[in-house]
């Protein structure tokens, strides 16, 4: 069972986020080598990452439910991409995109000054600007018939609910928009999930760990076909 996030949300969604990353080479060992001794930090981490994909209208974001519908035991956020994104399936929920934009913009420069004046201090302050730094080097891959995508930029299941299809619902999801749309999806995947999302189509072209993440065993980056 899955429906749209809310900002009600917030707390709940980054308490399944920081329990599904914690041990993740990525958001946990990498960004995060000190969120065992500061865990509300890091916990704050995705709730104002979070709060940025909501009040962006290019994604959608989305949770899981327990089998009672009462628990947020999953994460998934979807980013529309490409020159065809105002003529996507959610098109008709976009149209006050404009104002929402500038909206998103100010919040997110808020957001980003928060951590400025109270650091994160469960993090790697050498870190800060990583996914920047190596988007050049793997950028490519999302040109020519790739260009336009649903990309699935955040999955997280709370470990106590993993294996029970929940992440399979938010997967599904986005492969639906994307088939609807006459797009592909994409996904950067972290070590070990390659034949989870091989399951739903996803091809690997690529790999995302090269230049400041070269350290890292996953990145393998999936596309699946335009259907």
């Amino acid at each position: 069972m899955i429906r749209e996030a809310t900002h009600e949300d917030l707390r709940s969604m980054a308490e399944v986020l920081a329990a599904a990353f914690h041990h993740e080479e990525l958001f946990g060992h990498l960004l995060h080598p000190y969120r065992d001794e500061y865990p509300d930090d890091y916990l704050r981490y995705f709730e104002y990452m979070m709060w940025k994909h909501l009040l962006d209208p290019s994604r959608r974001v989305l949770v899981a439910l327990d089998q009672a519908g009462a628990k947020i035991v999953g994460v998934g956020s979807w980013e529309r991409q490409g020159s065809t994104a105002s003529r996507a399936s959610t098109a008709g929920e976009m149209g006050w995109l404009a104002p929402q934009k500038l909206y998103q913009t100010l919040a997110s420069k808020w957001t980003d000054a928060q951590f400025k004046m109270w650091p994160n201090k469960a993090a790697d302050p050498t870190k800060a600007n990583v996914f920047e730094e190596s988007f050049a080097f793997y950028k490519h891959h999302w040109a020519g018939s790739r260009e336009n995508t649903w990309y699935l930029a955040f999955l997280g299941v709370h470990p106590d609910y993993q294996r029970k299809h929940h992440g399979k619902e938010l997967v599904e999801w986005g492969i639906e928009q994307a088939t609807k749309d006459g797009v592909c999806a994409s996904v950067i995947s972290s070590y070990g999930s390659e034949g989870f999302y091989g399951r739903f189509g996803f091809v690997e072209v690529g790999r995302s760990n090269v230049g400041p993440l070269a350290e890292l065993k996953g990145g393998a980056i999936m596309f699946t076909e335009v259907l």
